[in-house]
């Protein structure tokens, strides 16, 4: 599924770039912080809610329970310091001459830049970009899974990169998803993403998240699976203590990446 771009105007992005962390701000909040009158971020706020990037309230703003993710030339650039510190982090976790699979998405591609320092890698992936960047690596064995590529993220999907993952086990899954909900559960956009990511996750012998703060309390509609699921969160910020709680009761390992 190829998302919409995000709206021309700077402004607008940048409320979307505050409901997305913060997850609901007030219309008073966002005036004070561009400087405008709050009738004008009221009808920032009512424009871009009808165009179905955020929820209006009352007084506010939250993030949208969106069926689109926002797209791919857009998400290149949002948080890269963080996907690049997480990227860095996660390889550092990676033996040589392991096997491993990579998902679709822009913080798995920061993950794959960073894995030049290893050695005699075996990787299966649906991400074309990844299989582009790990393509410089002569030690490297890369695989790319049959099926359709999409032409907006190079994301391959459909039922046979499904089969295709279904007929390798490998010592990581790496993943990325769309949104933690505050139950836990592991959530994404595209039900064809999700659908290979459930292969990832039960073909793997040790599964590693990667995701910057913003995904959490983000609430996508596609079930991945939940924190359980997972065995090592690699992250950019400190999970608020409600999520904390989750992960500890789930057992996951969180390694925080503060970007440089």
């Amino acid at each position: 599924m190829c998302a919409l771009p995000l709206p021309p105007l700077p402004r607008h992005r940048q409320i979307l770039a505050l409901v997305a962390e913060r997850g609901y701000v007030t219309n008073e909040t966002l005036a004070q912080h561009f400087g405008v009158a709050v009738q004008t971020i009221r009808r920032d706020v009512g424009t871009l809610a009808e165009q179905g990037y955020i929820a209006r309230h009352h007084g506010g703003a939250s993030a949208a329970s969106s069926v689109e993710n926002i797209a791919y030339d857009e998400r290149q650039v949002l948080n890269q310091p963080a996907k690049d510190a997480i990227g860095r982090a996660a390889a550092a976790l990676i033996p040589d001459r392991s096997t491993l699979f990579i998902n679709i998405g822009t913080t798995t591609e920061s993950f794959a830049r960073a894995l030049t320092d290893r050695r005699d890698l075996r990787v299966v992936t649906n991400n074309l970009h990844v299989a582009t960047i790990l393509s410089a690596q002569a030690d490297f064995r890369t695989i790319i899974t049959g099926g359709t590529v999409r032409h907006c993220d190079g994301g391959v999907v459909g039922p046979s990169t499904i089969e295709s993952l279904d007929t390798f086990r490998a010592d990581f899954g790496v993943i990325g998803i769309s949104g933690i909900d505050e139950e836990g559960t592991l959530l994404d956009f595209d039900p064809d993403e999700v659908m290979c990511t459930r292969a990832i996750l039960r073909n793997s012998r040790r599964v590693i998240l990667l995701t910057d703060h913003t995904k959490f309390g983000r609430h996508p509609m596609g079930k991945v699976g939940a924190l359980a699921d997972i065995d090592v969160l690699v992250t950019d910020l400190e999970p608020q203590p409600p999520f904390r709680a989750l992960l500890l009761a789930a057992e996951v390992e969180v390694h925080l990446a503060p970007p440089a």
